[in-house]
């Protein structure tokens, strides 16, 4: 009889610090024409952050416990800690992504972001088609974000709150 684990080791990644900003525990990615490294093909894996990303135009697919998502132009994908995924495509995307950990949720000025839904996830999807009206309300605010991550606060060196180092 083959014994099969109920616990397999699946590597997890921690959140790499921001080059800009030098924050451990928030960052935002922007993708333009990308590929996804190949060294990352095939290879499950899982996340000790949050990472939810705005998907403009792509053609890649990947798995999230065990499900497969086809990249679609427009569309919204959130993964949390702790779930396992797999990279499968290999075609270009433009993106932003925004990652963050549990220690950024925390703070008390980001209290409010743990209850939102897409944080609480109670449905375990990974995956939100967006409205034209949604489009231009997650752009608006992504930009945003972006700004107020490279833009220092008051004329200080340090980031809004936004950051967190």
């Amino acid at each position: 009889m083959q014994v099969i684990s109920t616990n397999p080791q699946v590597p997890v990644l921690s959140l790499e610090p921001d080059p800009i900003t030098g924050s451990k525990h928030f960052r935002v990615y922007n993708f333009e024409g990308s590929r996804p490294q190949e060294a990352d093909f095939l290879i499950p894996h899982r996340k000790d952050y949050y990472l939810i990303v705005f998907m403009r135009k792509g053609n890649s697919r990947q798995w999230i416990d065990m499900r497969p998502y086809i990249a679609k132009d427009q569309t919204l994908y959130f993964v949390g800690p702790n779930h396992v995924i797999v990279k499968e495509g290999t075609g270009k995307f433009w993106s932003t992504a925004i990652a963050f950990t549990k220690e950024f949720l925390a703070l008390q000025e980001n209290a409010g972001l743990r209850n939102l839904p897409i944080i609480q996830n109670p449905k375990h999807g990974h995956e939100l088609l967006l409205e034209q009206d949604d489009i231009l309300f997650v752009e608006d605010l992504l930009t945003k974000i972006m700004q107020s991550t490279l833009v220092p606060a008051n004329g200080n060196k340090k980031c809004s709150p936004l950051t967190l180092r």
